[in-house]
Protein backbone atom coordinates (compact mmCIF):
# COMPACT_ATOMS: atom_id res chain seq x y z
CA UNK A 1 0.00 0.00 0.00
CA UNK A 2 2.67 2.60 0.89
CA UNK A 3 5.06 1.32 -2.28
CA UNK A 4 1.77 2.33 -4.21
CA UNK A 5 0.99 5.63 -2.42
CA UNK A 6 5.00 6.38 -2.81
CA UNK A 7 4.53 5.55 -6.88
CA UNK A 8 1.99 7.60 -7.06
CA UNK A 9 3.51 10.67 -5.42
CA UNK A 10 7.00 10.16 -7.47
CA UNK A 11 4.85 9.68 -11.02
CA UNK A 12 2.96 13.38 -10.22
CA UNK A 13 5.86 14.97 -9.09
CA UNK A 14 7.71 13.84 -12.80
CA UNK A 15 4.53 14.77 -14.26
CA UNK A 16 4.65 18.47 -12.85
CA UNK A 17 8.43 18.56 -13.64
CA UNK A 18 7.70 17.81 -17.24
CA UNK A 19 4.70 20.26 -17.47
CA UNK A 20 6.79 22.88 -16.44
CA UNK A 21 9.27 21.65 -18.96
CA UNK A 22 7.13 21.78 -21.87
CA UNK A 23 5.81 25.43 -21.00
CA UNK A 24 7.51 28.10 -22.87
CA UNK A 25 9.48 30.95 -20.81
CA UNK A 26 9.32 34.18 -22.23
CA UNK A 27 12.09 36.34 -21.87
CA UNK A 28 12.08 39.42 -22.39
CA UNK A 29 15.34 42.27 -22.94
CA UNK A 30 14.84 45.83 -23.17
CA UNK A 31 18.16 48.42 -23.39
CA UNK A 32 18.96 51.70 -24.30
CA UNK A 33 21.83 54.53 -24.60
CA UNK A 34 21.38 57.68 -25.00
CA UNK A 35 24.69 59.86 -24.53
CA UNK A 36 26.32 58.19 -21.09
CA UNK A 37 23.14 57.17 -19.82
CA UNK A 38 22.46 53.09 -20.32
CA UNK A 39 18.94 51.85 -18.60
CA UNK A 40 17.34 48.81 -19.66
CA UNK A 41 14.58 45.65 -18.16
CA UNK A 42 15.29 42.02 -18.28
CA UNK A 43 11.89 39.88 -17.61
CA UNK A 44 11.69 36.26 -17.37
CA UNK A 45 7.84 35.18 -17.73
CA UNK A 46 6.31 31.86 -17.22
CA UNK A 47 2.58 31.61 -18.11
CA UNK A 48 2.22 35.35 -17.99
CA UNK A 49 3.74 35.46 -14.45
CA UNK A 50 6.62 37.35 -14.20
CA UNK A 51 9.06 35.23 -12.29
CA UNK A 52 12.42 37.56 -12.49
CA UNK A 53 12.92 41.05 -13.07
CA UNK A 54 16.37 42.88 -13.07
CA UNK A 55 17.03 46.45 -14.38
CA UNK A 56 19.98 47.93 -16.12
CA UNK A 57 22.57 49.34 -14.64
CA UNK A 58 22.92 46.85 -12.40
CA UNK A 59 23.72 47.59 -8.88
CA UNK A 60 27.21 46.81 -8.33
CA UNK A 61 27.97 44.23 -5.76
CA UNK A 62 31.04 45.24 -3.14
CA UNK A 63 33.13 42.28 -2.71
CA UNK A 64 36.52 41.64 -2.63
CA UNK A 65 37.73 38.44 -4.93
CA UNK A 66 40.71 37.03 -4.78
CA UNK A 67 42.42 36.80 -7.98
CA UNK A 68 43.39 33.42 -8.76
CA UNK A 69 47.03 32.77 -10.53
CA UNK A 70 46.93 31.51 -14.00
CA UNK A 71 46.93 28.00 -14.33
CA UNK A 72 48.15 27.24 -17.47
CA UNK A 73 48.01 23.44 -16.92
CA UNK A 74 43.86 23.89 -16.10
CA UNK A 75 43.30 25.36 -19.16
CA UNK A 76 44.66 23.00 -21.13
CA UNK A 77 42.99 20.51 -19.50
CA UNK A 78 39.56 22.18 -20.04
CA UNK A 79 40.32 22.70 -23.79
CA UNK A 80 40.63 19.20 -24.10
CA UNK A 81 37.68 18.06 -22.22
CA UNK A 82 36.20 20.74 -24.24
CA UNK A 83 37.20 18.81 -27.73
CA UNK A 84 36.33 15.62 -26.30
CA UNK A 85 32.64 16.55 -25.33
CA UNK A 86 32.18 18.84 -28.44
CA UNK A 87 29.96 16.13 -30.20
CA UNK A 88 27.11 16.45 -27.17
CA UNK A 89 27.71 20.29 -26.47
CA UNK A 90 26.43 20.70 -29.86
CA UNK A 91 23.57 18.34 -29.35
CA UNK A 92 22.73 20.84 -26.51
CA UNK A 93 23.35 23.63 -28.84
CA UNK A 94 21.08 22.12 -31.44
CA UNK A 95 18.46 21.95 -28.85
CA UNK A 96 18.72 25.09 -27.69
CA UNK A 97 18.10 26.64 -31.08
CA UNK A 98 15.25 24.23 -31.72
CA UNK A 99 13.88 25.46 -28.63
CA UNK A 100 13.80 28.92 -29.33
CA UNK A 101 11.38 31.24 -31.05
CA UNK A 102 11.61 34.78 -31.51
CA UNK A 103 8.48 36.59 -31.08
CA UNK A 104 9.88 40.37 -31.22
CA UNK A 105 12.96 42.27 -32.20
CA UNK A 106 13.56 45.69 -32.25
CA UNK A 107 16.73 47.52 -33.01
CA UNK A 108 16.95 51.28 -33.70
CA UNK A 109 20.10 53.08 -33.62
CA UNK A 110 21.60 56.33 -34.40
CA UNK A 111 24.93 56.22 -35.90
CA UNK A 112 27.67 59.47 -36.31
CA UNK A 113 31.05 58.95 -36.76
CA UNK A 114 33.88 61.63 -36.74
CA UNK A 115 33.36 62.26 -40.71
CA UNK A 116 30.13 62.81 -42.48
CA UNK A 117 31.41 60.43 -45.41
CA UNK A 118 31.86 57.63 -43.00
CA UNK A 119 28.18 58.22 -41.88
CA UNK A 120 27.09 57.72 -44.83
CA UNK A 121 28.98 55.03 -45.96
CA UNK A 122 28.34 53.27 -42.72
CA UNK A 123 24.72 54.35 -42.86
CA UNK A 124 24.15 52.61 -45.84
CA UNK A 125 25.47 49.27 -45.19
CA UNK A 126 23.22 48.96 -42.07
CA UNK A 127 20.30 50.45 -44.03
CA UNK A 128 20.91 47.57 -47.38
CA UNK A 129 21.03 45.08 -44.01
CA UNK A 130 18.17 46.33 -41.97
CA UNK A 131 16.15 46.39 -45.95
CA UNK A 132 16.99 42.60 -45.72
CA UNK A 133 15.90 42.36 -41.87
CA UNK A 134 12.99 44.26 -42.32
CA UNK A 135 11.16 41.70 -44.08
CA UNK A 136 10.46 39.38 -41.51
CA UNK A 137 7.23 40.17 -39.54
CA UNK A 138 8.42 40.29 -36.26
CA UNK A 139 11.78 41.54 -37.00
CA UNK A 140 12.20 45.89 -37.16
CA UNK A 141 15.72 47.52 -38.15
CA UNK A 142 16.15 51.27 -37.99
CA UNK A 143 19.58 53.98 -38.63
CA UNK A 144 19.06 57.02 -38.40
CA UNK A 145 22.44 58.80 -39.62
CA UNK A 146 23.40 61.80 -37.37
CA UNK A 147 26.21 63.95 -39.78
CA UNK A 148 26.83 66.61 -37.11
CA UNK A 149 28.37 64.81 -33.70
CA UNK A 150 29.70 61.28 -33.25
CA UNK A 151 28.09 59.13 -31.68
CA UNK A 152 26.25 55.52 -31.12
CA UNK A 153 22.81 55.79 -29.38
CA UNK A 154 20.01 53.67 -29.38
CA UNK A 155 17.95 50.86 -28.45
CA UNK A 156 16.72 47.23 -28.84
CA UNK A 157 13.62 45.06 -27.28
CA UNK A 158 13.50 41.43 -27.77
CA UNK A 159 11.16 39.06 -26.88
CA UNK A 160 11.97 35.00 -26.97
CA UNK A 161 10.16 32.39 -25.88
CA UNK A 162 11.60 29.01 -25.42
CA UNK A 163 10.76 25.52 -23.99
CA UNK A 164 13.03 23.88 -21.57
CA UNK A 165 12.45 20.38 -22.92
CA UNK A 166 14.85 19.06 -25.74
CA UNK A 167 17.58 20.84 -23.70
CA UNK A 168 17.19 19.20 -20.29
CA UNK A 169 16.99 15.81 -22.35
CA UNK A 170 19.70 16.38 -24.29
CA UNK A 171 21.39 17.85 -20.97
CA UNK A 172 20.96 15.08 -19.22
CA UNK A 173 21.89 12.61 -22.15
CA UNK A 174 25.18 14.92 -22.63
CA UNK A 175 26.00 14.61 -18.85
CA UNK A 176 25.79 10.81 -18.52
CA UNK A 177 28.82 10.62 -21.02
CA UNK A 178 32.47 10.67 -19.08
CA UNK A 179 34.02 13.76 -20.77
CA UNK A 180 31.30 16.58 -20.16
CA UNK A 181 30.98 14.98 -16.51
CA UNK A 182 34.78 15.46 -16.43
CA UNK A 183 34.49 19.21 -18.06
CA UNK A 184 31.91 20.57 -15.48
CA UNK A 185 33.80 18.92 -12.72
CA UNK A 186 37.29 21.06 -13.97
CA UNK A 187 35.43 24.00 -15.08
CA UNK A 188 33.89 24.18 -11.34
CA UNK A 189 37.27 24.02 -9.84
CA UNK A 190 38.24 20.11 -9.49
Amino acid sequence: MIYILVTTILLIFFLIIIGLLMVPFQISLYFSKKGSLIRGDFKIYLMKIRIFHERIPLKEKKEKKKKKPFDRERILKIISLLWESYPYLTRIWNALLKSISIENLYFNFIIGLNSPVDTAIVSGYLWSLASVANITPNMRLSIKPDFKEERLDGSMKIKLKIRLFWIATSFIKAFTKKPVRSLFKEIRGG
